[in-house]
């Protein structure tokens, strides 16, 4: 059994010989000093300062002070640990449960998922990785689904209107943080690499002069604010594509139709 949130196929080389985390009964406390959610925490903090490359056992362990095997009785594996870590994140993001616009609803879920995303990159990659049967990626997955199923949408085509707005979130944070990397590695090469790009821009103006005038503008470009800016245009666009194509479809739900 798998669950996909519209993030990408479950196909990954982690370990699931085991099963999910989720399909084992969880041990009850053995040591009053450490509890699963302790763990967890911690590895959540590792993660968001150190990626995945900071993260094992032995890292947690001492973060907490306690053993690295006094661990294992709570998280069997470093995969059930990153499993765990990333319904923790799920969790985070809220829904507006007043709300009775559907539209304006999966909006705000949708900025609530890319928020979290980016303040947990790790998360990312994670998505594609793991089964995602913990209670918050459930209960994530069913508020946008009523929400979707509100708006009139069914069967399949509720499945691919959720996939289609998850797949707008993930895209636009790896889009952020790629594009955020990208200028501080060209930081990183000092003035030099400013001056080849410009170089590189004027030799293909000629050839491609629209492309070369947006790369040109990039240059002064508020990278936070623009990324924003463009995750709503796409959002509200896919928004509206999503009630017109419903629409067209069934003759029954309108712009402004709950």
């Amino acid at each position: 059994m798998n669950v996909n949130l519209g993030y990408g196929d479950p196909v990954s080389s982690a370990d699931f010989s085991d099963g999910s985390v989720w399909l084992r009964p969880q041990r009850p406390p053995r040591d009053r000093r450490l509890t699963r959610d302790q763990i967890v925490d911690a590895a959540v903090t590792v993660l968001d300062s150190d990626g995945h490359r900071g993260l094992s056992m032995r890292r947690i362990a001492a973060d907490l002070g306690v053993t690295a095997g006094s661990l294992y009785w709570y998280v069997r594996t470093k995969d059930d640990l990153l499993e765990l870590a990333l319904d923790r994140v799920l969790g985070e993001v809220c829904a507006a449960p007043d709300e009775p616009d559907w539209r304006r609803a999966l909006a705000t879920l949708a900025r609530h998922n890319r928020a979290m995303l980016l303040r947990h990159r790790w998360a990312l990659s994670e998505l594609t990785l793991r089964p995602n049967l913990g209670p918050n990626a459930l209960a994530l997955a069913e508020r946008g689904l009523r929400l979707l199923a509100r708006a009139g949408f069914a069967d399949a085509d509720l499945d691919a209107a959720m996939a289609t707005v998850n797949d707008h979130v993930v895209g636009s944070a790896i889009a952020e943080i790629a594009w955020r990397d990208t200028l501080a590695r060209m930081s990183e090469a000092g003035a030099g690499w400013d001056e080849r790009a410009a170089g590189f821009v004027r030799e293909i103006t000629e050839r491609h002069p629209l492309l070369a005038r947006r790369m040109a503008a990039t240059g002064e470009i508020d990278v936070e604010r623009e990324s924003e800016r463009r995750f709503e245009f796409a959002l509200e666009c896919l928004l509206e594509g999503l009630a017109a194509r419903h629409t067209a479809g069934h003759g029954t739900i309108g712009h402004d139709q709950r």
